[in-house]
């Protein structure tokens, strides 16, 4: 007989698992978490190279794909990264975690950007987008939702405030039910 597992569980993280609905399927992909050594020092290594740029890690995930190592950055600034940035800071890491040998194996190195789409979802994301136009849905009483777009203005403690031609509206953080930058066609 086998003793019974005493061990905890591991912690959930954000960079856990990534679900995507994809019409009537729903995949998901188990990515290392940041518990994880590697990811860690990972996040160490890279992050002096994009401070050194006035980026910041948004997002990272490890995962297995095509019989290597993806390593998957999402950088962002306020006023958003450029493709020449994304290729210069690939090249960067690329250098560095080669020069460490933090990864056994075949590895890739992807660093792009949130992408417009993104949603924004912590008071971090909102901060980066001060100046640009937002596309915000409310929650409202008895399930109620209101459409709100215009530009971010200030990012506060508890709320976010957006001009829009009807004036300064302010939206408490607590009644944002979605929110992301709007697409001007």
């Amino acid at each position: 007989a086998t003793a019974p597992d005493t061990t905890e569980p591991q912690k959930p993280s954000v960079f856990s698992v990534v679900w995507q609905e994809d019409s009537d399927v729903l995949c998901f992909c188990v990515s290392v978490t940041m518990d994880d050594p590697r990811t860690t020092q990972i996040q160490a290594l890279v992050e002096p190279i994009l401070a050194e740029r006035h980026m910041e890690l948004v997002e990272l995930t490890c995962r297995p794909h095509g019989g290597q190592l993806q390593v998957r950055l999402l950088v962002d600034q306020v006023g958003g990264v450029t493709l020449p940035q994304c290729a210069k800071v690939n090249q960067l890491i690329g250098q560095t975690l080669e020069a460490a040998n933090l990864l056994e194996g075949s590895y890739t190195v992807e660093v792009s950007s949130p992408g417009l789409d993104r949603p924004l979802v912590s008071q971090r994301d909102f901060e980066r987008a001060i100046g640009e136009e937002l596309q915000v849905t409310v929650g409202l009483e008895e399930r109620r939702l209101q459409e709100r777009r215009g530009m971010l203005l200030a990012v506060q403690p508890e709320a976010i405030v957006l001009k829009t031609p009807a004036g300064n509206v302010t939206v408490p953080l607590t009644q944002i039910r979605g929110a992301k930058k709007a697409l001007r066609w």
